[in-house]
C-alpha cells in the first residue's frame, strides 16, 4: 500500500470518526434534554420519575448504533473509493 493511499484511507477514517461523534453527541444532547423534561412533567404531575438507567439507556443505546451505522457506512465507502481509485491510477 503506497502512502498516498494510506494517506487517503487515514482521512477517511477521520471523517467518519468525526461524524461519529457529532452525530452521536447531539443526539444524546437532545435525547438528555427529553428526558429532563420528561422527569420534570412526571415530577409536577406527582408521578414517580424513573431512573436514568429506566430512562436514557435505552435511548443512548439507539444513538450509539445509529451513530455507529454512519461511521460503517463512511468508512466503507471511503475505502471502496480509495480502492478503486487506486487501481484506476494504476
Amino acid at each position: 500500500m503506497t502512502r498516498p493511499v494510506r494517506l487517503a484511507l487515514g482521512l477517511w477514517l477521520l471523517c467518519a470518526a468525526v461524524v461519529f461523534s457529532v452525530t452521536s453527541d447531539r443526539q444524546t444532547k437532545a435525547a438528555g434534554r427529553a428526558f429532563m423534561h420528561e422527569q420534570l412533567a412526571r415530577y409536577q404531575r406527582g408521578e414517580r420519575v424513573v431512573t436514568i438507567n429506566q430512562g436514557f439507556r435505552p435511548g443512548v443505546r439507539a444513538i450509539a448504533v445509529q451513530s455507529g451505522a454512519w461511521f460503517l457506512v463512511i468508512a466503507g465507502t471511503g475505502a471502496v473509493a480509495t480502492a478503486w481509485a487506486a487501481r484506476a491510477g494504476k
